[in-house]
């Protein structure tokens, strides 16, 4: 279990369930954690210490933490309030699909490529230019279709990673279905991937019936 999110990292502050500060990581000071701000809150009157919750991700899920957040000059020095709670996930095997799909999100519709998909979790590649400023612990709701069935999920943004492409990138989200939903999307799953290999191998086995 993470205590503390770790140097470099992104973060965000949320304030009564909404974001209200995006940040890095950018040290210690003992217990503290040192913030770097990208966007300054809206004007308002502001208590010198204001509670938050610190919510960042890494490879094992999205923490959240209760925090003490405080300005020290240009500087914002956070304080842990108690231990980080993490989703809880077990593993799941991801699998390539590489269909269409969109993204519903609080600033509009993205729509690009479901890359892989688990029970667990997706990850959608999107072009660069015009890609949505999506951070994590965002809620979305996913769309796709699978042999010929469609799906829509929610979900919570996980991070934005490199793609390996100069011009897109990939959007990571874990969903959060219920069990039937599970049940339909594995049986979906293997379906879809029966077919595309039989799409595969029908010109292998025309060739072979040639005389």
């Amino acid at each position: 279990m993470s205590s503390r999110p770790p140097i470099g990292v992104e973060v965000v502050l949320e304030r009564a369930g909404s974001p209200w500060l995006d940040a890095d990581v950018s040290g210690y000071d003992g217990d503290q954690v040192l913030l770097t701000v990208h966007t300054e809150p809206a004007a308002e009157p502001t208590p010198m210490v204001v509670e938050a919750t610190l919510v960042w991700t890494s490879e094992r899920g999205i923490f959240r933490a209760p925090v003490a957040v405080a300005t020290d000059g240009t500087r914002w020095r956070v304080t842990l309030r108690a231990p980080a709670t993490r989703t809880q996930r077990r593993e799941y095997v991801r699998l390539p699909m590489d269909t269409h799909m969109t993204l519903a999100h609080s600033d509009g519709i993205a729509r690009g490529t479901l890359v892989d998909l688990s029970e667990a979790a997706l990850r959608m590649r999107v072009a660069r230019l015009g890609a949505p400023r999506l951070h994590p612990g965002d809620e979305v709701r996913a769309a796709f279709t699978l042999y010929h069935t469609g799906f829509m999920l929610r979900g919570t943004v996980l991070r934005e990673q490199p793609s390996g492409e100069e011009h897109s990138v990939d959007l990571v989200v874990m969903l959060d279905i219920p069990a039937r939903t599970a049940n339909d999307l594995r049986r979906n799953v293997v379906f879809e991937q029966i077919e595309r290999q039989t799409d595969v191998d029908a010109p292998a086995e025309r060739r072979r019936d040639l005389p």
